[in-house]
This record gives C-alpha cells, sequence and structure tokens, in this order.
C-alpha cells in the first residue's frame, strides 16, 4: 500500500512540459493532486494512519508531522469559513471569499510539500548539479523554446540565491538556443531540480509562423548531480602488477622493454 501511494505522489512532481494555449495532459495515468488528498483517498488514507502514531512519526519524520499539522488546521479553516460566503452581508463575503482563496492557496502549497517529504531522500540530494538543455522537434521554434527554458532556471537560481555558471551555450540564428549545459550549486539545489529531467513540450503560434497556426515544439533537459570530492586511499599491497614484453624477432630493445602493464585492484579485481 505505501509503495503505491509514493508512487501516486511521485508522479505529480514529475515534469509534464510547459504548456501552451492548447494544452492537453501528457499523461492521464497520473493521478492530481485533489485525488490524492481526497478523503477515503489512498493518500489520505496513508497520512491518516501516520497521524494515528503521532509520537513516532514526530520521531521518525519530524518535518511531515508539522505540515501535516498545518494542513488539517487550514482545512478546518476553510470548512469553518465556506458557511460565511452565504450570508446576508455583502462585505462579510467579500471578505470570506478573499479568505476562502488564500487559504485554498495555502493548502495547495502544504500539499506539495507532504508530497516532497513523502519522495525518499537520495545521497546525491544535497549536490550541485549540472544543467543540459536541447532543443528537440519543431526547428527554430523549439530553440527558441529551448531558450525560454533555460532562462528560467537561470532566473530561478537567482531567486533562489544558487550559483549558476554557463558551460556551452550554442544559439541559433534568430536568437533561440540548439544546446547549453551549466553548474548550479546551493542548497539542496539537485533535491529541488532533480524531477526537471525529461523531455517538455509547448503547443503555441510561433514567432515564425505567418498564417496563425499552432505549432508543437520539444525540448530535453537533462540533470547530473555532481560527485563531491573524495579522497581515495589505495594500499598499494592490494595491488598486482603485471608486466608483458614482446616476443619473437625484433631486436633487445623488443625483447627487454615493458610494452604491457596490466594493473589489478586485488579486493575488488578492477583492472
Amino acid at each position: 500500500m505505501r509503495s503505491w501511494v509514493l508512487w501516486g505522489a511521485a508522479r505529480c512532481l514529475w515534469p509534464r512540459g510547459a504548456i501552451g494555449p492548447a494544452r492537453r495532459p501528457l499523461s492521464s495515468s497520473s493521478p492530481p493532486l485533489e485525488e490524492l488528498f481526497a478523503r477515503g483517498g489512498p493518500l489520505r488514507t496513508f497520512l491518516e494512519r501516520q497521524a494515528g502514531s503521532e509520537a513516532q512519526l514526530k520521531v521518525r519524520r519530524p518535518g511531515l508531522a508539522a505540515v501535516m499539522k498545518q494542513l488539517n488546521e487550514k482545512e478546518q479553516e476553510l470548512r469553518e469559513t465556506e458557511p460565511l460566503l452565504h450570508d446576508e452581508n455583502e462585505d462579510l463575503r467579500k471578505l470570506a471569499e478573499n479568505e476562502i482563496t488564500l487559504c485554498q492557496k495555502e493548502i495547495t502549497q502544504l500539499k506539495h510539500q507532504i508530497i516532497l517529504l513523502l519522495v525518499p531522500s537520495e545521497e546525491t540530494d544535497e549536490n550541485d548539479l549540472i544543467l543540459e538543455v536541447t532543443a528537440g522537434v519543431g526547428g527554430q521554434e523549439a530553440m527558441l523554446f529551448t531558450s525560454e527554458i533555460f532562462d528560467m532556471y537561470q532566473q530561478y537560481a537567482t531567486f533562489k540565491r544558487w550559483h549558476f555558471e554557463t558551460l556551452e551555450y550554442f544559439p541559433s540564428e534568430i536568437g533561440g538556443l540548439r544546446h547549453a549545459s551549466a553548474s548550479i550549486g546551493g542548497s539542496e539545489a539537485y533535491r529541488h531540480m532533480k524531477f526537471e529531467g525529461g523531455v517538455h513540450r509547448v503547443q503555441r503560434v510561433p514567432k515564425t509562423e505567418k498564417q496563425g497556426r499552432i505549432h508543437t515544439s520539444t525540448m530535453t533537459v537533462a540533470i547530473l548531480p555532481q560527485p563531491t570530492e573524495i579522497n581515495l586511499v589505495i594500499n598499494p599491497k592490494d595491488l598486482r602488477i603485471d608486466t608483458k614484453r614482446a616476443s619473437g624477432a625484433g631486436g633487445q630493445h623488443v625483447n627487454t622493454t615493458d610494452s604491457a602493464v596490466r594493473i589489478v585492484h586485488l579486493p575488488t579485481d578492477w583492472k
């Protein structure tokens, strides 16, 4: 049960691409956020079971326990405010509408936080990363879309106060982008960006289109964690060094020179 719930939650985090005016869902198999958190739904049931052992949850996942408490409080506040929409006082109804809009926004943010907290952490979550973007199907329009996505990630890194360094940049003739890569470093950079990898698409009327037709263009994003520096110590006693010499005719130099060397790490049998 738990693995199925986490699978559905993780699917909500996978990139679905930047979709234009003629938007259609890329996949109908991913349950929406409202369905996951609906009363009696799989994720809501799982969270209620977790809340049943609140003391253990605070020890094992203190962050999840805190966010779940905030979500329950906001949902209770929303239920108490909704009846005010039918009040006779117009000013009170407008105040209730604003309060409900704010509550719904905060509830959505809390639900996203819960999904992120449920996704298992990785050793590389704290690492810096390499971002690569490449234009796909769509010609010049795909390259323009790629340039917009690259600029978006650069602005997002600035917003998060991360270090952003462009490594490669190959522009197109009309201001688009064929391929680019960048190094991004900062607090939990890979954790926030690791689900961005994949194919993204856009449906819109391109700048290069003169008849007003909608085109579909794609681009790909690759997110690669940068390995951390480690100190590797190899004991010389764990190495076996084999040398080979040529045989046959060729003079004394051929027969006395080690022309091939093979080093074997005995504990791992790596060559």
